[in-house]
Protein backbone atom coordinates (compact mmCIF):
# COMPACT_ATOMS: atom_id res chain seq x y z
CA UNK A 1 0.00 0.00 0.00
CA UNK A 2 1.32 3.31 -0.43
CA UNK A 3 -1.24 6.32 -0.54
CA UNK A 4 -3.54 4.32 1.31
CA UNK A 5 -1.67 4.17 4.63
CA UNK A 6 -2.45 8.07 4.64
CA UNK A 7 -6.13 7.18 4.56
CA UNK A 8 -5.41 5.01 7.68
CA UNK A 9 -5.54 8.48 9.21
CA UNK A 10 -9.08 9.09 8.87
CA UNK A 11 -10.01 5.90 10.52
CA UNK A 12 -8.35 7.70 13.67
CA UNK A 13 -9.13 11.46 13.21
CA UNK A 14 -12.51 11.22 14.33
CA UNK A 15 -11.38 9.90 17.68
CA UNK A 16 -8.53 12.43 17.95
CA UNK A 17 -10.48 15.17 17.14
CA UNK A 18 -7.75 17.55 18.96
CA UNK A 19 -4.48 15.78 17.96
CA UNK A 20 -2.62 17.45 14.88
CA UNK A 21 -3.59 15.56 11.46
CA UNK A 22 0.07 16.07 10.32
CA UNK A 23 0.80 13.56 13.74
CA UNK A 24 -1.82 10.77 12.99
CA UNK A 25 -0.66 10.81 9.16
CA UNK A 26 3.21 10.66 10.16
CA UNK A 27 2.74 7.79 12.47
CA UNK A 28 0.43 5.93 9.33
CA UNK A 29 3.41 6.32 7.46
CA UNK A 30 6.41 5.95 9.48
CA UNK A 31 7.27 2.86 8.62
CA UNK A 32 7.56 3.92 4.97
CA UNK A 33 9.58 7.11 6.29
CA UNK A 34 11.99 4.92 7.73
CA UNK A 35 12.46 2.31 5.01
CA UNK A 36 13.15 5.66 2.82
CA UNK A 37 15.92 6.47 5.24
CA UNK A 38 17.56 3.00 5.08
CA UNK A 39 17.37 2.67 1.43
CA UNK A 40 19.41 5.83 1.30
CA UNK A 41 22.08 4.82 3.33
CA UNK A 42 21.94 1.34 1.20
CA UNK A 43 20.52 -0.52 3.99
CA UNK A 44 17.70 -1.29 2.01
CA UNK A 45 17.92 -0.49 -1.12
CA UNK A 46 15.62 -1.48 -4.07
CA UNK A 47 16.00 -3.14 -7.18
CA UNK A 48 15.83 -2.15 -9.33
CA UNK A 49 17.45 1.46 -7.98
CA UNK A 50 15.38 3.58 -10.36
CA UNK A 51 12.10 4.22 -9.80
CA UNK A 52 12.07 4.47 -13.69
CA UNK A 53 12.77 0.71 -14.36
CA UNK A 54 10.79 -0.14 -11.11
CA UNK A 55 7.01 -2.33 -11.91
CA UNK A 56 5.15 -3.90 -9.05
CA UNK A 57 6.12 -6.95 -10.48
CA UNK A 58 9.65 -6.51 -10.63
CA UNK A 59 10.31 -4.47 -7.54
CA UNK A 60 12.30 -6.59 -5.09
CA UNK A 61 12.88 -4.92 -1.66
CA UNK A 62 14.00 -6.04 1.40
CA UNK A 63 12.41 -3.93 4.49
CA UNK A 64 14.06 -5.77 7.58
CA UNK A 65 14.22 -3.41 9.64
CA UNK A 66 11.45 -1.14 8.48
CA UNK A 67 9.01 -3.78 7.22
CA UNK A 68 8.89 -6.92 9.25
CA UNK A 69 6.73 -7.69 12.07
CA UNK A 70 8.58 -7.94 14.49
CA UNK A 71 10.64 -4.39 14.13
CA UNK A 72 7.55 -2.65 13.10
CA UNK A 73 5.72 -3.76 16.77
CA UNK A 74 9.29 -2.30 18.27
CA UNK A 75 8.68 1.25 16.13
CA UNK A 76 4.88 0.56 17.18
CA UNK A 77 5.89 0.13 20.56
CA UNK A 78 8.55 3.65 20.46
CA UNK A 79 5.90 6.05 18.84
CA UNK A 80 3.78 4.90 21.62
CA UNK A 81 6.47 6.03 24.13
CA UNK A 82 7.72 8.79 22.52
CA UNK A 83 4.03 10.12 22.04
CA UNK A 84 2.73 9.38 25.65
CA UNK A 85 6.08 11.03 26.71
CA UNK A 86 5.64 14.34 24.56
CA UNK A 87 1.78 14.32 24.62
CA UNK A 88 1.10 13.05 28.61
CA UNK A 89 -2.08 11.17 25.97
CA UNK A 90 -2.76 7.75 26.48
CA UNK A 91 -5.55 7.44 23.98
CA UNK A 92 -3.33 9.85 21.75
CA UNK A 93 -0.07 7.24 22.07
CA UNK A 94 -2.74 4.30 21.30
CA UNK A 95 -4.03 5.56 18.13
CA UNK A 96 -0.44 7.14 16.94
CA UNK A 97 1.56 3.34 17.85
CA UNK A 98 -2.20 1.78 16.39
CA UNK A 99 -1.38 3.66 12.93
CA UNK A 100 2.12 2.74 12.94
CA UNK A 101 1.54 -1.20 13.02
CA UNK A 102 -1.49 -0.89 10.71
CA UNK A 103 0.79 0.37 8.09
CA UNK A 104 2.75 -3.62 7.93
CA UNK A 105 -0.72 -5.00 8.96
CA UNK A 106 -2.19 -3.43 5.75
CA UNK A 107 0.76 -4.29 3.60
CA UNK A 108 0.19 -7.73 4.08
CA UNK A 109 -3.00 -7.25 2.04
CA UNK A 110 -2.27 -5.12 -0.48
CA UNK A 111 1.59 -5.13 -1.28
CA UNK A 112 4.81 -7.24 -0.67
CA UNK A 113 5.37 -9.71 1.63
CA UNK A 114 7.74 -9.14 4.70
CA UNK A 115 9.10 -11.24 6.92
CA UNK A 116 8.48 -11.78 10.74
CA UNK A 117 11.90 -10.82 12.45
CA UNK A 118 14.83 -10.99 9.59
CA UNK A 119 15.56 -11.38 6.21
CA UNK A 120 15.70 -15.04 6.23
CA UNK A 121 12.51 -15.95 8.59
CA UNK A 122 9.28 -16.96 7.44
CA UNK A 123 7.64 -14.07 5.26
CA UNK A 124 4.04 -13.68 5.51
CA UNK A 125 1.48 -11.72 3.59
CA UNK A 126 -0.34 -11.75 0.17
CA UNK A 127 1.94 -10.02 -1.88
CA UNK A 128 -0.10 -8.41 -4.02
CA UNK A 129 2.17 -6.56 -5.81
CA UNK A 130 3.78 -9.56 -7.43
CA UNK A 131 0.55 -11.82 -7.54
CA UNK A 132 -1.91 -9.32 -8.73
CA UNK A 133 -0.87 -5.66 -8.89
CA UNK A 134 -3.41 -4.14 -10.63
CA UNK A 135 -6.14 -5.85 -8.62
CA UNK A 136 -3.93 -4.23 -5.32
CA UNK A 137 -4.04 -1.14 -6.43
CA UNK A 138 -8.30 -1.59 -6.66
CA UNK A 139 -7.93 -2.81 -3.07
CA UNK A 140 -5.98 0.08 -1.94
CA UNK A 141 -8.48 2.32 -3.59
CA UNK A 142 -11.49 0.67 -1.89
CA UNK A 143 -9.81 0.66 1.38
CA UNK A 144 -9.28 4.49 0.85
CA UNK A 145 -12.61 4.76 0.37
CA UNK A 146 -13.72 2.91 3.31
CA UNK A 147 -11.98 4.99 5.90
CA UNK A 148 -12.70 8.56 4.37
CA UNK A 149 -16.57 6.99 4.20
CA UNK A 150 -15.98 6.53 8.18
CA UNK A 151 -14.25 9.86 8.38
CA UNK A 152 -17.28 11.52 6.72
CA UNK A 153 -20.25 9.36 8.63
CA UNK A 154 -18.42 9.56 11.81
CA UNK A 155 -18.15 14.02 11.50
CA UNK A 156 -22.01 13.63 10.17
CA UNK A 157 -22.93 12.27 13.32
CA UNK A 158 -21.26 14.56 15.65
CA UNK A 159 -22.85 17.60 13.19
CA UNK A 160 -20.22 18.11 11.53
CA UNK A 161 -19.56 19.27 8.00
CA UNK A 162 -16.18 18.25 6.15
CA UNK A 163 -15.92 20.23 3.43
CA UNK A 164 -13.12 18.82 2.42
CA UNK A 165 -14.42 15.32 1.66
CA UNK A 166 -14.49 15.68 -1.74
CA UNK A 167 -11.29 17.38 -1.99
CA UNK A 168 -10.40 14.07 -0.27
CA UNK A 169 -11.42 11.48 -2.31
CA UNK A 170 -10.12 13.46 -5.45
CA UNK A 171 -7.17 13.17 -4.36
CA UNK A 172 -6.69 9.91 -3.10
CA UNK A 173 -8.79 8.50 -5.54
CA UNK A 174 -6.44 10.07 -8.14
CA UNK A 175 -3.32 9.52 -6.30
CA UNK A 176 -4.15 5.54 -6.22
CA UNK A 177 -5.13 5.04 -10.22
CA UNK A 178 -2.05 6.89 -10.91
CA UNK A 179 0.25 3.47 -9.77
CA UNK A 180 -2.41 1.58 -12.45
CA UNK A 181 0.03 2.20 -15.66
CA UNK A 182 3.27 0.67 -14.06
CA UNK A 183 1.75 -1.63 -12.03
CA UNK A 184 2.84 -3.99 -14.71
CA UNK A 185 4.70 -1.28 -16.93
CA UNK A 186 7.94 0.68 -16.10
CA UNK A 187 7.40 4.50 -16.15
CA UNK A 188 10.69 4.83 -18.49
CA UNK A 189 8.57 3.70 -21.42
CA UNK A 190 5.47 5.59 -20.46
CA UNK A 191 7.74 9.25 -20.60
CA UNK A 192 9.71 8.31 -23.65
CA UNK A 193 13.53 7.77 -22.23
Amino acid sequence: MILGHYAAAYLVRPHQRQSPLWLLLLCANLPEFLWLLLALQGIESPEPASLLDATFASLQVSMTYSHNLVPNLLLSLAVFLAIRIWKKDLSLALACAFLCASHVWLDYLVGFEHQLTGEHSASIGLNSYHRFPHLAILIELAFAWLCLFYYSWQSARKGQVRRELRALFVAFSLGILAWLPVASTPLRQFIGL
